[in-house]
């Protein structure tokens, strides 16, 4: 069968997985359960139903809580979870991430799949019941949908039998992202502009009353009548005197 057949996939990443924890056994100096030769029943761990919570809606700039769970489960020595999400719209909070206790921890991110180990250490039992396998946080980068999905998962027994996710099963949740509204862009300012006092309207119905006296034309006219008037009576008294000059001197 070729290497890289869909089945062969599977078995290459638990093997990957068990010579993770031998070499962090190898670190810490620690003893894991996990000798397959040492076990006489290797029996696999068993897992219930594999379930993802995030929250319905956030906006830009929110923290997205997720928790990864599983409703049942019995001799599960180590596991690894691999998570896809989009990395336009979430990015991974470092430092944030929640196991259970008593194991060791360990998270890697790649630009859109995020994987998550656990271990347990020593002569630690293995986990059972209902448990919170992981609880970590994404930042909301922007508006859209953000799918968060378990594309692949791994669990392992103390003996070192590993299974992975149900056939066909489909572990994601989706968060609608609101993205921040733009900033208003700035108003102009308003320029200052001098303004002037309204003119009252004028009456042109109501005539100025006239100070000024009759034309200067009219007043002349007016003047020269009485000088020849003058001139003419002079004349008149003039000629009467004569007269009366003379009716003397003959009278004489």
């Amino acid at each position: 069968m070729p290497e890289n057949t869909p089945a062969r996939r599977p078995l290459r990443r638990r093997s990957r997985v068990v010579a993770a924890l031998a070499a962090v056994t190898a670190l810490l100096g620690g003893s894991l359960v996990l000798a397959p030769a040492a076990v006489a029943a290797e029996a696999p761990p068993t897992i219930g139903a594999v379930s993802i919570t995030a929250p319905a809606a956030a906006d830009e700039g929110d923290t997205v809580e997720v928790v990864i769970a599983v409703d049942a489960s019995a001799d599960v020595f180590a596991y690894e979870l691999a998570v896809t999400y989009d990395p336009a719209l979430l990015a991974l909070v470092d430092g944030e991430s929640t196991f259970p206790t008593g194991g060791f921890d360990a998270v890697a991110d790649d630009a859109g799949t995020a994987t998550f180990t656990h271990t347990r250490l020593g002569t630690s039992p293995g986990l059972s019941g209902a448990q919170e396998l992981v609880t970590f946080s994404f930042t909301a980068l922007g508006g859209g949908t953000a799918e968060i999905a378990v594309s692949d998962a791994t669990f392992l027994s103390a003996s070192g039998t590993a299974i992975g996710l149900p056939e066909g099963a489909v572990v994601s949740a989706t968060t609608a992202l609101t993205a921040a509204p733009e900033p208003p862009s700035p108003s102009p300012t308003p320029t200052s502009s001098a303004t002037t006092s309204p003119v009252p309207p004028t009456d042109d119905a109501t005539p100025a009353p006239d100070t000024a006296g009759p034309p200067l034309a009219v007043t002349g006219q007016d003047a020269a009548v009485w000088i020849v008037l003058g001139v003419l009576a002079a004349g008149v008294i003039a000629v009467g005197v004569v007269i009366v000059l003379r009716r003397r001197a003959v009278t004489r």
